[in-house]
């Protein structure tokens, strides 16, 4: 996927008059914190159900969300965790006849990450600041697939087979450091531009880095597993960094609120052309005080990353690994507290 700078610029040109109009607020003194925890139980259970009327299911799908910000003087320092999660099994008994294999959970969603951002500014009043940015982003729970005997997402090895997993903790992640000039214009809108962006994609794990599945270099000719003779477990990058950030209330009393963060990536020492996208957005809305409906949608694309490929004509609903967008979308009840 190939956008110019032109685009870029586009883009921020055409957000400028919305925010040329409103007068810059202050944001208070010292530290200010903040917590939502989301979660989504369903559970259905059938015995001696009547032909086709239905299986037994059990999800559980959750997020947790917090801030910690700081804003001293002339500095500013942003701190944010975000895990989203989600499991479910669906049906009971065993995975097939005569085994005794239960059928196990599958994983839905599984995202970790951490930002944070500080910055001192260049003027007293001024919208300019110098800024440090540094984002830290994987998965918590590991995940075994068996395409071969169950399609599907699992976070156990239920055949025991003694495969290593897909993914897990630090298999992938991705981690970047940049150094740059963050442009706050109002308190609802931050812009940060790094010429000089370091990106590290991370597979500690040597079965996962072999696969070569998730971004990190590989070489040699694969077996008939899919796994090559010499791989990398850190793929270094330098680059550029676009990151856009915006949060806004309405409606009667600030009920709703939406925020958006994208991120996009140059990278300088290959394909500089093809940016990187990351771009998580927010919607929550105020049922009470502290009880909320919020639903996230993110959209990611890298250019070095093979995803799966979404095909609701195969089994699971996935054909195979390739370039895409991947799309995820969540809808949660959540407790929320500021303090």
């Amino acid at each position: 996927m190939k956008y110019t700078p032109l685009v870029l610029l586009l883009l921020l040109y055409s957000s400028s008059p919305v925010y040329a109009q409103k007068e810059k607020e202050e944001i208070p003194e010292g530290w200010r914190f903040g917590v939502g925890i989301g979660l989504d139980v369903s559970q259905l259970l059938n015995i001696n159900p009547r032909q086709g009327a239905a299986q037994n299911r059990l999800g559980l799908e959750g997020a947790f969300n917090g801030f910690a910000n700081l804003k001293r003087g002339r500095q500013a320092w942003d701190n944010t965790v975000l895990w989203q999660f989600g499991l479910q099994r669906i049906g009971s008994g065993t995975v097939t006849q005569g085994s005794s294999d239960k059928v196990p959970f599958q994983k839905t969603i599984d995202e970790f990450r951490l930002a944070s951002k500080y910055g001192i500014q260049i003027k007293p009043e001024g919208r300019l600041y110098y800024s440090v940015n540094g984002t830290f982003m994987s998965q918590i729970l590991p995940t075994y697939q068996f395409p071969d005997r169950a399609s599907g997402n699992y976070v156990t090895d239920f055949l025991e087979t003694g495969r290593s997993p897909r993914s897990k903790f630090l298999s992938p992640a991705t981690a970047t450091a940049s150094l740059g000039i963050d442009y706050k214009p109002v308190e609802e809108l931050s812009i940060f531009f790094s010429p000089l962006s370091s990106k590290f994609i991370i597979v500690a794990s040597d079965s996962i880095a072999a696969r070569g599945v998730h971004g990190n270099e590989v070489s040699g000719e694969a077996n008939a597993l899919g796994i090559y003779p010499a791989y990398k477990n850190i793929d270094a990058q330098l680059g550029a960094l676009l990151q856009v950030q915006y949060k806004t209330s309405f409606l009667t009393d600030d009920r709703a609120t939406f925020t958006s963060n994208l991120t996009l990536y140059a990278n300088y020492l290959r394909d500089p052309q093809n940016i990187d996208i990351d771009w998580l957005n927010g919607l929550s809305f105020a049922l009470t005080e502290h009880l909320q409906i919020n639903l996230f949608v993110n959209a990611f694309y890298d250019d070095n990353i093979r995803v799966q490929v979404t095909d609701n004509d195969q089994p699971n609903g996935t054909l195979g690994l390739g370039q895409r967008i991947s799309i995820t979308q969540q809808l949660l009840i959540s407790y929320a507290r500021t303090f």
